[in-house]
């Protein structure tokens, strides 16, 4: 385990594309009526967001990071990190483009971190460590437009994989955050996007990822940081992350959002806090303590994070549609 002395999420804000696809509709076009209920059922998801023709992950994450540094002044930021696999452009970087169209100082320290995901909490983790030495906030942006790599001749993973991004706003404030992190690249073929730019997922190889190994690294990590307030898994699979949840004993404390937003990456796991109903305090509400969230991504590299952080007692959240 990794603890940094104090990180704060301060907001976290979301954006979704327009257009709702109907998971159930469409698969019945391509593999019949029975065969997509069953994918519909075994994945808990009914409906994608994806993104229209030409919409990029510059285009989704731009708008959540504007509504998240809303009231703070481009002196107050520190640095911008931006977690994602699908920025179109080999350079520059993503974070590098957000500096420049929000108008932050040329002194800040802009980054990509190239994880699937996994990426949420290793993001935080760097953003921390940004937020610790500046004294400043830190700008995370975490999205992907995964539609642009599923081959459509493959109906399990184009029922999983949507689009969309997220931005939060972090702060060396509060209490410790705690992290670890869990890699095994020897799994690499479980899930992978390829030379040819394709998504290509072997399901249960994920299932036997997330039950076995998953579930023992999160167990241990929970022994060290104690019972959270809200848990906030990786969306990949309803199923898989209820069924992770009860092997936590955590069902009570879970945030899910794949019902509304299927699966859109690493970008899943803050984008579940962005639309939750029941995180953080009213501001009218300062004495309670703020509460504390278990955030942990898994997937693709094998790899897995965990991240035991403070949300500010006037966090503000939201989803945007674009």
């Amino acid at each position: 385990m990794i603890e940094l002395p104090a990180l704060t999420i301060e907001s976290v804000f979301g954006c979704v594309p327009a257009r709702a696809v109907d998971n159930l509709a469409l698969l019945s076009e391509l593999v019949g009526p029975a065969k997509a209920e069953s994918i519909v059922k075994a994945t808990g998801f009914t409906t994608r967001r994806v993104a229209a023709e030409g919409q990029g992950v510059f285009d989704l994450v731009l708008p959540a990071a504007r509504r998240a540094l809303a009231g703070v002044e481009p002196s107050e930021i520190g640095g911008v990190v931006a977690v994602t696999f699908s920025q179109p452009e080999r350079f520059p970087a993503l974070a590098i483009r957000l500096q420049h169209a929000l108008g932050l100082p040329q002194d800040v320290a802009a980054l990509d971190v190239g994880l699937a995901c996994s990426g949420y909490p290793y993001g935080l983790f760097v953003a921390g460590q940004l937020a610790s030495a500046t004294g400043k906030q830190v700008l995370l942006v975490d999205g992907d437009v995964q539609s642009a790599y599923v081959d459509a001749s493959d109906p399990n993973t184009l029922a999983v994989m949507g689009d969309a991004a997220t931005a939060t706003r972090v702060s060396a404030t509060g209490g410790p955050a705690r992290f670890a992190f869990r890699t095994d690249g020897a799994g690499a073929d479980v899930l992978r996007c390829g030379a040819d730019g394709k998504i290509r997922m072997d399901g249960f190889g994920v299932f036997r990822f997330v039950a076995g190994p998953v579930t023992e690294f999160l167990r241990s990590f929970l022994a060290e940081t104690g019972m959270p307030d809200f848990f906030v898994p990786h969306q990949a699979n309803m199923y898989m992350v209820r069924q992770l949840a009860k092997a936590l004993n955590l069902s009570d404390h879970l945030l899910t959002s794949g019902e509304l937003y299927a699966n859109p990456g690493s970008c899943s796991v803050p984008l579940t806090l962005a639309a939750g109903s029941t995180v953080g305090r009213s501001p009218r509400d300062r004495r309670t303590p703020p509460p504390l969230a278990l955030l942990a991504g898994f997937g693709a590299g094998l790899s897995a994070a965990a991240a035991f952080v403070e949300l500010s007692p006037t966090c503000e959240r939201g989803v945007l549609e674009l």
